[in-house]
């Protein structure tokens, strides 16, 4: 069963959070964070086979995004912290209206930034994590002088036009300058550093249990760029897997992005991983 709900957000818009129910109640809730310019209503077939799969599933707009409102301008600005600070812990208050169950929150690509600033904060709320797709984009771990010289471009642009206009030059969609201003500044240092806060010393001690998902062969986060990402959950409970579609699997081919419309075989082992970790860790140690 699917469901929709508004939610209003701090800037005066809104944004809607899609439900795929899983037969099963009392089960594990993977709320979704988007990449960089995806739109929600993108991984509706990867919600929905989650929740095919035994684990309901949620995904939502970030403001200014896909279905939200309004779209980013110049006069519609945030960075990190306000999505992962204020969005998020709105979206998961709604999610809770109706499903009470331990939250695994999935990061993919800039989702996994957004996620481990939220459990750098002061009252983290999901009980395990996945990173799907996600690294830092440091240029040292990131294809080099190409990667500085591309996201200190998007930076310098963006201060001049006040927001990133990526839906006409083809990359991360329509972003507001203090994210891009805070990614950009993240690819030239290798540091995330929303509002001037490192989030590396407040992660030291998270010890979520964390699934990481490479994509074979993705180019957006090459391994070095994830190793970098999960070396700032020293001590979470990682465990790791390269996804590579062997010939006769189903559904198409899988990058950095179109797993999300193709999740006939990541899904179920994204959902066996959920099932088995998070109801451990909202359980606690025995």
């Amino acid at each position: 069963m699917d469901a929709r709900t508004r939610i209003d957000l701090a800037d005066g818009g809104s944004t809607v959070l899609h439900v795929a129910q899983a037969k099963e109640v009392g089960g594990p809730l993977v709320l979704v964070l988007p990449a960089m310019g995806v739109p929600a209503g993108y991984y509706e077939p990867f919600v929905d086979d989650l929740a095919r799969t035994g684990v309901t599933a949620a995904v939502a707009d970030y403001p200014g995004q896909g279905a939200a409102t309004p779209r980013v301008d110049r006069d519609l600005d945030h960075g990190y912290t306000e999505v992962a600070h204020d969005w998020l812990p709105r979206v998961v208050a709604a999610a809770r209206r109706e499903h009470d169950g331990p939250l695994v929150g999935l990061g993919h690509s800039l989702g996994g930034h957004i996620l481990l600033t939220h459990l750098a904060g002061d009252e983290p709320l999901p009980d395990a994590a996945v990173l799907i797709g996600a690294g830092t984009p440091f240029w040292r771990t990131h294809h080099g002088v190409k990667t500085l010289l591309q996201t200190q471009f998007m930076g310098l642009l963006t201060r001049i036009r006040r927001f990133w206009p990526g839906d006409r030059l083809g990359f991360g969609g329509r972003q507001p300058r203090t994210l891009i201003r805070e990614w950009a500044a993240f690819a030239r240092t290798g540091r995330l550093t929303p509002g001037g806060r490192p989030i590396e010393p407040a992660l030291r001690d998270v010890r979520l249990p964390v699934l990481v998902v490479d994509l074979d062969g993705d180019h957006l986060a090459p391994p070095a760029a994830v190793d970098a990402l999960v070396a700032k959950l020293p001590s979470a409970q990682v465990e790791r897997f390269t996804f590579v579609k062997a010939p006769g699997d189903p559904g198409k081919p899988v990058s950095h992005v179109s797993f999300a419309r193709s999740p006939e075989i990541i899904g179920e082992r994204i959902a066996e991983w959920v099932l088995k970790n998070a109801q451990v860790s909202a359980s606690g140690p025995e």
